[in-house]
């Protein structure tokens, strides 16, 4: 095989195909729509619960931490459900994980619980390494594989969440 790229870290050329980043040009800069997510609220134990529907990029990760901060700048504090479950392709660097991790809550938790619900082991992993950077900042974060177990975590149930904040229907 020929050398088809070139190495960074130690400037050498490399005996491997270029690697294919995968990116989501249309979803770039561009507000997320009712198909990609959706943020529920239960108004009595003050929880969000966020349901993505969408790849899980680098750019749609940002963009859904910016959404959820527009969202859940109303209010607060809440404890919060990330439901990763309908999630079926996650081409998320490390680095992006990271990256958020570090950053403030887009949700004002105030102490309270944030969790976020992975099915697929691989999305899993990614969701716990997400936990741990938390937890390394003293933020709370537990990372569940079903919504029922999330739901017994914050004692709340899926009928609680009564009131859809995003995206908000403007029906006539």
């Amino acid at each position: 095989m020929k050398p088809t790229l070139q190495c960074r870290t130690y400037s050498v050329a490399c005996a491997r195909p270029a690697r294919r980043h995968f990116s989501n040009k249309a979803l770039a800069g561009r507000r997320l729509t009712a198909a990609k997510i959706v943020v529920d609220l239960d108004p009595t134990h003050r929880v969000l619960r966020i349901t993505v529907m969408t790849a899980l990029t680098d750019e749609a990760a940002k963009a859904i931490y910016q959404a959820v901060a527009r969202v859940a700048s109303q209010g607060g504090p809440y404890a919060a459900i990330t439901d990763l479950s309908r999630v079926v392709d996650f081409p998320i660097s490390a680095d992006t994980i990271r990256t958020l991790a570090a950053t403030a809550s887009p949700i004002p938790l105030a102490g309270r619980t944030s969790v976020i619900v992975a099915r697929q082991p691989a999305l899993f992993g990614l969701a716990r390494m997400f936990e741990m950077h938390r937890e390394s900042m003293g933020r709370e974060t537990k990372v569940v594989h079903s919504m029922g177990e999330a739901y017994d975590l914050l004692k709340v149930t899926s009928k609680d969440f009564t009131e859809r904040l995003f995206p908000v229907d403007v029906a006539a």
